[in-house]
């Protein structure tokens, strides 16, 4: 039986569209100027069915992250790109890291591949290390997930173990794909992209989405970027044509115009929010991991369940029970506006001081 996994679902329980939902890591800044009537503007093309190669959204995607148009494909957000890909390589084994995003592992047994998760450990920060390639080596999959900065726990992996991962990989005939959803979000992303392997390695792909950074989940839109331009081309047999709606790809342009600033913006915000919150819950006693990314990750040392106390409270977090190499004791705490994380930590120290 199917069972929804992911947050940012509070907003449709029982109509509860007043609780501060930081289950789900969205940009607290909100959707950049212009997307709104982008949209809006879009409405009458409707009408028509939309341009099934995103040509013009891969343009604008392509002059973003500086790479040709040919080594973009458009999705109906990188979930649906995730579910491509497994049938595109036609993988019989996949590796994941334990824990990481859920949809990696469903998309490869959704068609019948074989999952290996590599775990990762508390003593080490749930960060990855060299062990990885020679798990890869041992396993050789057709293909490897890596998601940078992780999802939950926000630890970054260097471009220097992932070169390590590619070139292993290259040598089995192993694909990676390099999740890059929240990379955006943290200072000197430069230092951990993989877009710098582009060139060298036609078995990388780069997996991007509007929703977490643009701020607009429910629009639906991501992306690749693959030098494998054949490779790209074969996705669009692996899914439903038409992948991004009209609606989603005038959104995307709008958003991606003047992005630089926008993203700097959105940078600077959350370095200052992060570290705020991280700081008084580790006050309060909590043990929270060293997060790059615009959520903080987190075990409770106390005996009460601090999702539960915080719906009490009109304020939903994302509890880690479900993530496979984790335990009901952690949590992932989306960071938001300054007004919210004012609540957030006000509601948590209350719990606390009652519940310890």
């Amino acid at each position: 039986m199917y069972e929804y996994s992911h947050g940012g679902n509070a907003v449709f329980e029982n109509g509860a569209r007043d609780i501060i939902d930081l289950s789900a890591s969205i940009n607290p800044l909100g959707m950049p100027e212009g997307v709104r009537d982008a949209i809006i503007r879009a409405i009458p093309d409707c009408e028509f069915y939309p341009d099934n190669s995103s040509g013009k959204l891969r343009e604008k995607i392509a002059e973003f992250e500086g790479v040709s148009p040919d080594r973009v494909f458009c999705g109906n957000g990188a979930s649906d790109i995730i579910f491509r890909l497994p049938r595109a390589i036609q993988a019989k084994k996949v590796i994941v890291t334990a824990p990481t995003f859920s949809d990696y592992e469903r998309s490869a047994r959704s068609c019948g591949a074989v999952v290996v998760r590599h775990p990762l450990f508390v003593e080490n920060a749930f960060s990855l290390d060299g062990d990885f390639v020679k798990f890869i080596q041992l396993e050789k999959p057709d293909l490897v997930y890596i998601c940078n900065p992780n999802n939950p726990t926000g630890i970054t992996t260097e471009a220097g173990l992932i070169e390590e991962v590619l070139d292993c990989c290259s040598g089995i005939g192993a694909r990676v794909a390099v999740d890059e959803c929240f990379l955006n979000f943290i200072e000197k992303e430069n230092q951990y992209t993989s877009r710098i392997f582009l060139t060298r390695y036609k078995n990388l792909i780069v997996l991007k989405a509007f929703t977490k950074l643009f701020a607009f989940p429910g629009i639906r839109l991501g992306y690749a970027i693959c030098a494998d331009e054949e490779f790209l081309q074969g996705l669009y047999f692996y899914g439903a044509d038409w992948p991004v709606s009209g609606l989603a790809q005038a959104a995307g342009i709008a958003a991606l115009t003047g992005a630089e600033d926008y993203v700097k913006k959105t940078v600077d915000y959350i370095s200052i929010e992060r570290n705020k919150v991280k700081k008084e819950l580790a006050r309060l006693g909590y043990k929270v991991f060293d997060s790059k990314a615009n959520y903080l990750f987190l075990q409770n040392p106390y005996p009460f369940d601090l999702k539960e106390e915080l719906d009490k409270r009109g304020i939903r977090i994302r509890s880690c029970g479900n993530f496979p190499g984790l335990d009901g004791s952690y949590y992932r705490i989306a960071v938001s506006t300054t007004k919210h994380n004012v609540q957030l930590l006000s509601a948590i120290e209350a719990i606390t001081g009652e519940g310890s």
